[in-house]
């Protein structure tokens, strides 16, 4: 069984966990670690934070926020931050993205991170590294858009010791809009040294305020819900996933929207 860690790639986001992790079309602050082509659709300054408690134990926290800024017809820039662990391991990722519209239906985005991994235990130490992400998002008809990523196309380097190196890891996808108010994911991702991932996702929006998600994944096996509530100029989402051997991995984000929402 694989189990991911944020200097991994790590999915984030409640609403991306409750739809199975299928968020290569997302367009708001949470493409800052998706798909930064996604970040050329912020109109406004938008800002979101989450948590994890990974299978429910203690020590297994994963958070973070992050923060994006359009610049008018000259792109959007974002930051964002993410930890995961304990006082004994602990791992941190921050990053810098910058994405733009291409043409009318392509927009591209790219993301520099600067990792840092920390073993307290018997001196071992801390080590860091410098990786990059890209991706694109093409709206191929009104109802379709098709999307692609690549995390870590320089097979950045964690320690000597066994030529060790964070994974490279390719996403592609698409989204279908079966209606104004239903919208349907899917998946593949592949590193390059591991099976191939499947996810599959459905986001029903009940009402103006109400969002209702489902989805699941391959490699490991989870099934994932959640739901979004939308007040004012922020989005509360809450979901989990769900492991048949390690159990449920809960998670909330809150987000602040774009004024001119």
């Amino acid at each position: 069984m694989l189990v991911q860690a944020s200097n991994e790639n790590d999915p984030v986001g409640a609403r991306a966990a409750g739809m199975g992790n299928a968020a290569l079309g997302f367009r708001d602050i949470w493409s800052i670690y998706h798909n930064q082509a996604g970040l050329a659709h912020v109109d406004g300054f938008t800002a979101g934070a989450f948590y994890e408690n990974r299978f429910l134990v203690r020590g297994m926290s994963f958070q973070g926020f992050a923060a994006a800024n359009p610049l008018g017809e000259n792109g959007v820039v974002g930051l964002a931050y993410s930890g995961f662990g304990f006082s004994v391991y602990q791992e941190h990722n921050v990053g810098a993205a910058y994405a733009i519209k291409l043409a009318k239906n392509l927009s591209a985005g790219v993301r520099m991170n600067y990792h840092s991994t920390r073993i307290a235990a018997d001196n071992y130490g801390q080590t860091s590294n410098i990786t990059a992400e890209l991706g694109v998002q093409m709206q191929v008809s009104k109802n379709v858009m098709v999307s692609s990523h690549l995390y870590n196309p320089f097979r950045a380097q964690l320690n000597d010791f066994n030529d060790e190196r964070l994974p490279t890891i390719l996403r592609l996808g698409a989204a279908y809009q079966i209606a104004d108010d239903l919208v349907a994911a899917l998946e593949v991702e592949k590193d390059i040294e591991q099976q191939a991932s499947f996810r599959a996702g459905v986001e029903y929006q009940v009402l103006d305020v109400l969002y209702l998600r489902a989805g699941t994944s391959t490699e490991p096996t989870l099934f994932s819900f959640g739901l979004g509530v939308e007040f004012s100029n922020f989005r509360f989402d809450v979901a989990s996933t769900y492991h048949s051997l390690l159990g449920y991995s809960p998670q909330v984000s809150l987000t602040y929207l774009p004024s001119a929402r």
